[in-house]
This record gives structure tokens, C-alpha cells and sequence, in this order.
């Protein structure tokens, strides 16, 4: 007979067998309580109901041999823990014996001595996991939390308490699955452990640690008629070990048994986490932690059966569900139900109900009205890490889209450098702090040595409104020049100079478009005018309506026009027409920035252009609201001393924060190689792409910025917006995310998060060469 890896003694130790006719007796002359006597079930100790006549009701607690005074000193200092910090939580009260003890021994008649306690019964019912709805899940995980919470900071010398039941021992189950006897089960047990070797144990210690409860399954946790927690009880397991633990057990629980356990699982976890929020690594761990307690209850009930066939009965109830819950996840993929977990876990902290996407759809138009939604079939998104995006269903999306999340979707180091922040100080620049200082310095440093002040907005629209303001002050002109597809933002201002929004028959007096400076008049442009032509001439339009040049305000890797990193030669010749004339040059840095280019950290520093006005916004603070405006100090004196410059939220200390994160992860993840190398390993595969398929007219990539240009006909470059459009929500089905752009709407827009990697870009290729595919059939 196998002695058992350490932890498993009080699972084999035999519990006390007193009759209901001594526990009487206990009851009466140790406590004082007296009563009808009711046996209840345990699996380690021997527990009987007292019901006085008086109504009151008690548990009376006969402790196996297997636990010490060391133990039960354990056990009752946590209680009473619990009472003084979260008095409302409806744990069991210690009744003292009538010496005022908390607890006593009794010896049987076998000279086996026993302690025994007493506490007050706490009302409720073991109820069938199936039958809870949301609010009774959601309300679980609460409790869970909440008694996590209460018992923070406990201490006691005794709380390493040695329990197989201790996901910190997972790994011992190895040396017990010579007892699973069935094949499946034990090649299944064995892929969970090694998921558990790999991914959980080297970390385990790493996890926020402290004495939790252990065992809070619906055995534990009971509900009244209305499905709400009304009692905890069975404090025997309890230990020091990772605080995530509580939860993982109370999941494991709710779903063995449910009809749909993976949603199950995220309503209690979205419970657990409105008190106690989820570090990465426990969310990114929920998964492999759940499978790993399934598996325990599995491996230990077989070798029960195997090396203890008499220590079986409370145990082995439902351990077969326990191993079909446990096939349906390897087979779903424990990745899979890990970010379908960990996108619950995401909803920590928001101050906003989760809401089903049918009804999402109708509120938004509601109150949003005609607020554009991208594709055909609107996406429910609810988290995101990295380059995916996560749905309410849980599944995942790659994106090859978003450019405002520059270092990757829920990036660590910004989140942390927001709240931190956050809870700190939020203010704004008319009072001296370091963060406005610090990343005025930091994007300074980045730039041309005339360059040498800085401004701070909130926006895109906001920076270049402002960079529209410093040119007029400055040259005492209103003439601007846009490219021919430009989109520079919403406010009134940058509106006009956007060419991409306006409607049919708008055009304003005091703006000329020009044409991209490409090396060919073709791919979104209308005309066969050179570029330097079309600069000229719109120069001399204004002029003959009476207005000066103020500014030529061109996106740096002309993005809206359909991504054309531009011809070097042709846009210094258009600066230097534009400078002639006295018009200021501004950069439009806010998709072109920020390291997309791979090359150099601004998209004009791809040619030896100087800008008189840098401006930058989305990428800035990875989705954060922080925009600037760099410009020579004479330009912004003309402003100054014109009007006065202040934006009460632009520069503010959180806000920063968030800008010297992103520059912090770009710098410390060498992303500016990393861009150059992924970005020519996807143009290389899109090249490959182009080749074999006729509708691809052209790609153009500058680090990872990509258009890839649809048209019908390669000769005449008839642009293929239909085909686009099918293209891109035929990604979209996909969970492939891109957009487009161009004047004709047919240019595939790839411009990701720039932790974007070579394994995701055969993602992207796979699918689009499907895609594709298809559309050429």
C-alpha cells in the first residue's frame, strides 16, 4: 500500500465514528448546548446538527486524528479575523465551551482523543450548480472575493498546512497516476500536467500568496431560497497559498456540472474580479489553474478507490463529470477557454454593466444615432492583449488595424504608468510637475535640433488645429495646402483640410489640393500633373483669389491617399515651392509616427525634410488622450504673443505618463528594428501574394504601414472598392481585422500594433490569400 506524496494524511486517516447519542452528550456537558441531534455528511471530520428548543441551531465538530491543536488554533483565528474585518460576511461563529474555550478534545472508546468544537449553524442549501442564474453566479464570485479580502491580513505560524487539495502540490499528482487506469483519462491527466510543469509551476511563487479559505465550492458556499449566498462553512482546508486559488476552486465547482460552464465560470469571475481585480499573471493562468483542480479531484478519488477503496463516499460523487468537463476542455483548448476566462477577468473596475451585443446595437443607435461602426457585421469587443482583440464570445480577432494601440492592446507598462499616475495626481500644466518636463525633453531629443518647443493637446484634430493656428499667427497668411486625399481631423479647422470628408461640392476658399509626391501619377491620384506641378499651381491659385500660402500640412507617409511613402526628391521640391511662397511646412505625424516606419521614429525623418511643425497624436499614449505640437520657439512665439496658449487637459501628469510609457516600450523592446524586420518579412509575403493574384495592383509598405492597392485591371488601374470591401469583411469573418483607404476606397489599410510578429503575419497572409482566392474565382 502506497504511503502517498506529502499532503495526502488527512485524506486518508479515518474520521471519528461517534454515535448521535454521544455527540448529545458532547453537546450538552462540554457546551452547554442541548437538543435534537442530526448527523450530517464530512468527508474528514464527523459534524452533527444541534437544534435547541429554544430555535437555535449548532454544529458540532468531532476533528479527524489528523489535525493538531496547531490546526484548529489556525482555523480559529482566522474566523475571528473574518468577524473583525468583514463582520457581514455569514461565516459560522465559534461557541465556546463552558469554560470559555474555543475548543476541547474527547477521547472514544478506543482511546482515540479527538478535539471538538462548536459553532453556530448558518442557514442555507448545497443547491445544484445547473440551476444558478447570472446575478446568483456573479454574487458567488463576490463572496469568493470578499472573504480573500477579509482574510489579507492573517497571519498565524501555523498556516502552511500540508493538503494535497494545494494547487502549489499539483505536481505530486504524477506519483499517483499509476491509479488512473483508464487510458484517456491518464493521457489526458498527463497533458495537464505538463501544461502545469511549463506554464504554472515556474511562476506559481511568483503569485499573490496568502492563507485562503481552499475550498469554497458550492458544498461550502450555501445559497438561500433565492439563490444568494447565506453561509460559508468548513474552514478545514484552509492554507497559505495563492489567493487566486479561492477562485479557481469555486469555478472548477460551478462549472463540472453546468450546462454552459465556460459562461458559467466567466459570470462568477467577473464577480470575483468587481472586489479583487486580477494581476496578468493570474488571469493569463485561470485556464491551466482549473484544469489542474479538476484534474486533482480525478487523480485523487482513483487512488482513493486504488489505496483507500474506504475513504471514496463523499468524494467520488460526480468526479465523472468532473473528467468530461475536463476532456471538453482539452478539446476546446485550454488557450481558448484561457482568454475566454481572462476577457471576464477584464472587466474589473469598469464602471458599466456588461450588455448583450443584440440590445448593445439598439441602445447605440438609441442615443448615438448614425455614430459608423466598422464592417458589415459590427464586432462586440470586450478586451484585448497584444495584437488580438477579444469578442463577448470570447473569441479572438487579429489585428492588423488599430494603430492607436502602438505598443499592443492592455499593454502592462502603460496600464500601470495610467494608474499610477491616476491615483496619485491629475492636474494640469499651469502648476510645475516633472511629466510634462520629462516627455517635452523625451520628444525634443527625437527631433531636429530647430525644433525645440512643445505643446500639449489632447488629440490629433486638437494638435493640428493648433499647428493650423501657429502657421497663420506666424506667417500672417490663411492659405493651406492638403494632399489630394488628406483626412487631418474633425474640428472645423482641420475639417476643410480634409479632403476625405467632405461632401459633394465642398470646397473651401483658402485650401488647394496637390498631388502625393510619387515617383508615377497613379495608384488614387486623378490627374497626370506632377506633384511639384500641382503645388505650384495651387500656390498660384491662391494667390489669384487674393490669399497667401499659410502652411502645407501633409500626413508623412500620405496614409488617406492610399499609403504612398513618398518620392524624397519630389517632396523636397514641393517644401521648397511651399517655402518660397512663405508657408510653413507641418508633418502629420498622427499615423505615421511613433516608430511605424521602422527606419526612424518619425515618418519624415524617412526623407531629410525639416518641418516647421511637427504635430502627433493617437499612438501617443496607446489609446490614452494625449496629443502634442512641436515647433521652432519663433513660430510658437507668434502665437503666444498673439493670443496665449493653454489647454487645461493637455500635459497633465496621467496623461503624460502614458506618452513616456509608449516611449519607454519602443525604446526598451527595440521596436524600430523589430518594425523593420516584420514589416519587410510581410511585404515580402504580400510581393508573393501580388504575383499570383492578378487584383492585387500594387503593395506599398513602409515599416508597418501597408496598402495594398486592389484593381480590376492591371493596365488601366480601374480600382477594384467593391472588391475591397468584400475583402475586407471577408477578413473579418476571418477574425482578421484591416480597413481601407484611398480616394477609391480600394487600398487594404495594414497598419497594426507594432508588437505585430512574423507568426502574425502568416496569419494575415494565410487568411488574405483565402480571401483572395475566392474573390479571383
Amino acid at each position: 500500500m502506497s504511503d502517498g506524496p506529502p499532503g495526502t494524511e488527512a485524506l486518508v486517516v479515518h474520521p471519528p465514528s461517534y454515535e448521535i447519542s454521544d455527540a448529545a452528550e458532547i453537546a450538552d456537558r462540554v457546551f452547554g448546548v442541548s437538543g435534537s441531534v442530526t448527523e450530517l455528511s464530512s468527508e474528514r471530520d464527523q459534524n452533527f446538527r444541534i437544534d435547541t428548543d429554544e430555535g437555535d441551531a449548532y454544529v458540532l465538530k468531532i476533528s479527524s486524528p489528523a489535525d493538531d491543536a496547531a490546526t484548529l488554533d489556525l482555523q480559529t483565528e482566522a474566523l475571528r479575523h473574518v468577524y473583525r474585518t468583514d463582520p457581514d460576511l455569514p461565516v459560522m461563529e465559534i461557541v465556546p465551551t463552558v469554560d470559555g474555550s474555543a475548543w476541547t478534545s474527547v477521547t472514544d472508546d478506543d482511546g482515540v482523543r479527538n478535539f471538538v468544537r462548536m459553532f453556530t449553524h448558518v442557514p442555507g442549501r448545497i443547491v445544484s450548480e445547473e440551476t444558478l442564474d447570472e446575478d446568483a453566479l456573479y454574487e458567488y464570485g463576490e463572496v469568493v472575493a470578499r472573504l480573500g479580502n477579509a482574510l489579507r491580513g492573517f497571519f498565524h505560524p501555523n498556516a502552511d498546512y500540508d493538503i494535497l487539495w494545494d494547487l502549489q502540490h499539483a505536481a505530486s499528482l504524477r506519483s499517483l497516476l499509476d491509479s488512473v487506469t483508464d487510458e484517456e483519462r491518464r493521457q489526458l491527466a498527463e497533458r495537464v500536467l505538463d501544461r502545469f510543469d511549463d506554464r504554472v509551476e515556474p511562476v506559481f511563487d511568483s503569485l499573490r500568496a496568502q492563507v485562503i479559505h481552499n475550498d469554497l465550492t458550492l458544498d461550502n458556499v450555501l445559497l438561500d431560497e433565492h439563490d444568494r449566498v447565506s453561509g460559508i462553512v468548513d474552514f478545514g482546508d484552509l492554507t497559505h497559498t495563492a489567493l487566486v486559488s479561492d477562485l479557481v476552486m469555486a469555478l472548477a465547482s460551478v462549472m463540472y456540472r453546468h450546462q454552459n460552464p465556460i459562461e458559467a465560470a466567466q459570470e462568477v469571475t467577473r464577480g470575483y474580479v468587481s472586489v479583487t481585480p486580477l494581476e496578468d499573471e493570474e488571469a493569463r493562468l485561470l485556464a491551466d489553474l482549473v484544469a489542474t483542480r479538476l484534474l486533482q479531484w480525478g487523480v485523487i478519488v482513483a487512488w482513493r478507490v486504488d489505496e483507500h477503496p474506504e475513504k471514496t463516499g463523499h468524494t467520488v460523487a460526480g468526479v465523472d463529470d468532473a473528467w468530461r468537463l475536463l476532456r471538453v476542455l482539452d478539446e476546446t483548448g485550454l488557450d481558448v477557454v484561457g482568454r475566454r476566462l481572462r476577457t471576464a477577468a477584464l472587466s474589473s473596475n469598469v464602471p458599466y454593466p456588461r450588455i448583450e451585443t443584440a440590445e448593445l446595437k439598439s441602445r447605440r443607435r438609441r442615443v448615438l444615432g448614425q455614430s459608423p461602426l466598422s464592417y458589415d457585421d459590427p464586432i462586440h469587443f470586450v478586451g484585448g492583449e497584444g495584437v488580438w482583440l477579444f469578442d463577448s464570445a470570447g473569441r479572438r480577432y487579429l489585428d492588423a488595424y488599430n494603430n492607436v494601440q502602438v505598443v499592443g492592446h492592455g499593454n502592462p507598462a502603460v496600464a500601470e504608468a495610467i494608474g499610477g499616475q491616476a491615483r496619485t495626481l491629475a492636474t494640469n500644466t499651469r502648476y510645475l510637475h516633472e511629466a510634462p518636463v520629462t516627455l517635452a525633453e523625451r520628444l525634443l531629443a527625437t527631433m531636429p535640433d530647430e525644433l525645440d518647443r512643445v505643446m500639449f493637446v489632447n488629440s490629433g484634430s486638437e494638435a493640428n488645429d493648433v499647428a493650423w493656428r501657429l502657421a497663420t499667427a506666424a506667417t500672417g497668411d490663411s492659405g493651406a495646402l492638403v494632399s489630394e486625399y488628406a483626412y487631418h481631423g474633425i474640428t472645423d479647422v482641420t475639417s476643410m483640410q480634409s479632403p476625405e470628408i467632405w461632401p459633394d461640392g465642398f470646397d473651401p476658399n483658402h485650401v488647394e489640393t496637390v498631388q502625393p509626391p510619387l515617383e508615377a501619377p497613379h495608384g488614387g491620384t486623378t490627374s497626370d500633373t506632377s506633384p511639384v506641378e500641382s503645388t505650384a499651381q495651387a500656390i498660384q491659385s491662391l494667390e489669384n483669389r487674393g490669399i497667401g500660402t499659410a502652411a502645407f500640412v501633409f500626413d508623412s507617409l500620405f496614409t488617406s491617399d492610399g499609403i504612398h511613402p513618398p518620392d524624397e526628391a519630389r517632396l523636397e521640391e514641393m517644401i521648397h515651392r511651399v517655402r518660397t511662397a512663405g508657408g510653413l511646412v507641418v508633418a502629420d505625424e498622427v499615423q505615421a509616427g511613433h516608430a511605424r516606419s521602422g527606419s526612424n521614429l518619425w515618418g519624415f525623418q524617412c526623407t531629410d525634410v525639416v518641418p516647421d511643425i511637427v504635430t502627433m497624436g493617437k499612438p501617443m499614449g496607446n489609446g490614452h488622450p494625449i496629443a502634442a505640437v512641436v515647433t521652432r520657439s519663433d513660430v510658437a512665439s507668434a502665437l503666444y504673443d498673439e493670443t496665449g496658449f493653454f489647454s487645461t487637459f493637455g500635459g497633465n501628469p496621467v496623461s503624460c505618463a502614458s506618452a513616456l510609457a509608449v516611449l519607454d516600450e519602443i525604446e526598451d523592446r527595440n521596436l524600430l528594428s523589430h518594425v523593420t524586420d516584420v514589416g519587410g518579412y510581410l511585404n515580402d509575403g504580400l510581393q508573393e501574394l501580388a504575383a499570383e493574384y492578378e487584383l492585387v495592383g500594387a503593395v506599398r509598405q513602409q515599416g508597418l504601414m501597408v496598402g495594398v492597392e486592389l484593381v480590376r485591371d492591371r493596365e488601366n488601374r480601374e480600382p477594384a472598392s467593391r472588391e475591397t470591401t468584400a475583402v475586407v469583411n471577408e477578413l473579418r469573418r476571418r477574425r482578421v481585422l484591416v480597413g481601407s483607404t484611398g480616394k477609391d476606397g480600394n487600398v487594404l489599410k495594414i497598419r497594426p500594433p507594432l508588437v505585430f510578429e512574423r507568426t502574425h503575419a502568416d496569419h494575415l497572409l494565410e487568411a488574405l490569400n483565402d480571401v483572395l482566392s475566392e474573390q479571383c474565382s
